[in-house]
């Protein structure tokens, strides 16, 4: 528990003293055990706490539903919670009951329960049963007359709940009555109180009592049983069942009089949806009729017919009447002989009809019963690999396995189709001998037995072609799947190439787009590689632009200086021819010659500083920046400004 700050309180075996031990023994006995007092003082404190718990949980459900009153379903929410099984037979509507206390004691009493006779609940009539919530039409009044049908209010059903209340409250007075006390014996009842009534209505029960067991006795004696309780259908529906009955039976008519009110019966046992009461008796309707006209070919169509419809009918649940309708469908699929005269009538088209409908029912129950299909090839196999079967029942039994699809055709009926086919062919060969034979005689001339032979040779070159149609058809399902591969391939085929085109184009311009880059490239857009090799080549180009400039200028320099040596020369030699002249001329010669000595090395040092200035210097390496960078380095370089020649001395 919490206390008022939302700490946990300490609790002690002293808390809970409210439940005595007494009381922890008569619920153990209850459950048939036997305790003793040590034993129950020791569990009477767990099981207070346990009661605390649970009535808490209660409390709490019943202020979270806004209610003041504490109920039974606030209990069993609360033991729900605490995951315990909940208490039933105790709704919230219940009206209050009264305990007895048991003779005898002063702290245990009981509820008083009916007491109920099982033979009157057998004998009486079954409720209605439950349907999903939809809304269904019914008859008020017919011609004046109100029909006594569950949603109209029937006066015979209100006497018979208001006896039944009486006879609830009766035995009721009568258990208070007999109610006992603690000090002695119940007080018999007074005159003013009732009580001569009370003892006549116990008389009266008495007796009754007496006679019902009398005449069980007496039942036992003769054998007799409770009579069996049947459904209770309204009478619209009892109407409509021997309608459609009926038109069943006739099959349409002995010269198709009736037929388009068959197919008018057919059509809405196919679409009507309050058929849910009736399948029970139209499943026992169609496999009594089947089994009991099993040479009537109208009636085993109509009824064929019939159960066609009930299986697309989306209302109609079959799943639990299939062990009543399948045994009649495979009946129409393989019996030998289906009709008075099969040399005559067409029991070809009932076959392949019921093979349609086994279809149908494997596809719509298969998936609930999972051994439905397996089972219905098994019979039709079975059918199949006799070898004294009948070719009526042969093509029965190929018809059925084909309409259940290719791989039970691969799986079941390929391994037989050589054998069939060669006795199918045997017997179309044998037969035409034999007509041929007995055709070169008058039929005038024939005696009965030679006709009769040649009708039957007749009729088994005709079971023997209708065989040889029921393989083609099988080998045509085989042929329709194997297109159909044939077809989901081409597509699957087509659709890969498709792909692999498309994946290709997007490859293809991916290239271009990376060619395109290459060729124009941006500074945002290439990638470091394309950048460095860029840079590199716009490296080479400078270098070589400045080694053409360095040459030039050499070339430009020699060309200067044979341009200036050209008069010292001339000089040399004057000076070199005047060596005869007297020696104050030879020494102011040396002078000047010292003197030009000095110019001409001055003149070669502010030759060389030109040079060095005419060297441009070395410009930085060009981004790759595009066509501005390229132009950049192409640009030519400036011409250099050359200093006026320095004035000569005499």
């Amino acid at each position: 528990y919490l206390n008022n700050n939302n700490k946990m309180a300490t609790t002690t075996p002293k808390d809970f003293t409210h439940l005595s031990a007494a009381s922890i023994q008569t619920i153990a006995e209850a459950f048939g055990f036997v305790i003793s007092d040590d034993v129950a003082k020791a569990f009477a404190p767990d099981v207070e706490y346990r009661l605390r718990d649970i009535i808490q949980e209660a409390l709490k459900c019943t202020k979270r539903s806004r209610r003041n009153v504490l109920t039974t379903e606030d209990i069993n929410a609360a033991l729900r919670i605490r995951m315990c099984e909940p208490l039933y037979g105790f709704p919230s509507n219940m009206p209050s009951q009264e305990f007895v206390k048991v003779k005898g004691t002063n702290d245990v009493f009981y509820t008083y329960d009916e007491e109920l006779d099982v033979n009157k609940l057998l004998s009486e009539p079954l409720p209605p049963p439950s349907i999903a919530i939809n809304v269904v039409p019914h008859w008020l009044a017919i011609d004046g007359v109100q029909p006594l049908i569950p949603e109209n209010p029937s006066l015979d059903s209100q006497i018979y709940y208001q006896e039944r209340a009486k006879e609830r409250e009766e035995t009721l007075a009568k258990a208070k009555a007999k109610k006992p006390t603690v000090t002695g014996p119940p007080p018999l009842p007074s005159a003013t109180e009732g009580g001569e009534k009370g003892g006549d209505e116990a008389g009266e029960k008495k007796e009754g009592d007496a006679q019902q067991h009398l005449q069980q006795q007496q039942q036992k004696e003769q054998g007799k049983f409770a009579p069996v309780v049947q459904h209770v259908l309204s009478r619209e529906l009892q109407v409509y069942f021997d309608r459609i009955t009926a038109l069943l039976r006739g099959g349409g008519g002995a010269n198709d009089e009736e037929r388009g009110l068959l197919n008018a019966a057919i059509g809405t046992l196919q679409t009507d949806a309050g058929l849910a009461n009736l399948i029970p008796y139209f499943a026992k309707f169609i496999s009594t009729e089947v089994q009991t006209n099993l040479r009537n070919l109208r009636k085993l169509l109509a009824m064929m017919r019939a159960i066609e419809a009930l299986v697309q009918n989306p209302t109609a649940n079959l799943e639990l009447y299939l062990h009543q309708l399948m045994p009649s469908v495979l009946t129409c699929i393989v019996a030998k002989r289906l009709s008075e005269n099969p040399e005559k009538d067409n029991h070809w088209q009932l076959r392949v009809l019921a093979s349609k409908t086994v279809a149908e029912i494997c596809e719509c129950y298969g998936e609930e019963y999972a051994t439905l299909q397996p089972r219905v090839t098994a019979t039709l196999q079975k059918g199949l690999k006799a070898t004294q079967s009948p070719l009526p029942t042969i093509f029965g039994a190929l018809v059925g396995l084909s309409s259940l699809g290719p791989r039970v055709i691969e799986t079941v009926v390929c391994p037989e189709l050589d054998r069939i086919v060669q006795r199918a062919e045997d017997i179309l060969s044998n037969t035409e001998k034999s007509i041929l034979a007995l055709g070169n005689k008058n039929e005038q001339n024939l005696t009965e037995e030679e006709r009769t032979s040649r009708e039957e040779k007749m009729y088994e070159r005709l079971c023997a072609e209708k065989v040889l149609e029921a393989v083609e058809l099988a080998t045509d399902v085989l042929h329709e799947r194997e297109l159909a591969d044939q077809r989901e391939e081409a597509k699957r085929s087509a659709l890969q190439n498709r792909v692999e085109r498309m994946l290709a184009r997007v490859r293809e311009t991916k290239r271009a787009e990376a060619e395109q880059a290459t060729r124009r490239p941006s500074a945002g857009a290439l990638p470091p590689i394309i950048k460095e090799a860029l840079k590199d080549e716009a490296k080479e180009t400078t270098k070589r632009m400045l080694e053409a400039a360095v040459k030039k200028e050499e070339e430009e320099e020699k060309e200067e200086d044979i341009q200036e040596g050209e008069p010292v020369l001339e000089k040399a030699t004057k000076a070199r021819g005047a060596k005869s002249s007297t020696a104050a001329e030879k020494k102011k010669k040396e002078a000047e010659e010292d003197k030009k000595k000095a110019e001409a090395e001055a003149a070669t040092a502010a030759s060389k500083k030109r040079k060095a200035k005419s060297k441009s210097p070395t410009p930085p390496p060009p981004k790759a920046g595009g066509r501005s960078s390229r132009r950049a380095v192409s640009k030519p370089p400036e011409e250099e400004v050359k200093p006026p020649p320095a004035k000569r001395s005499r």
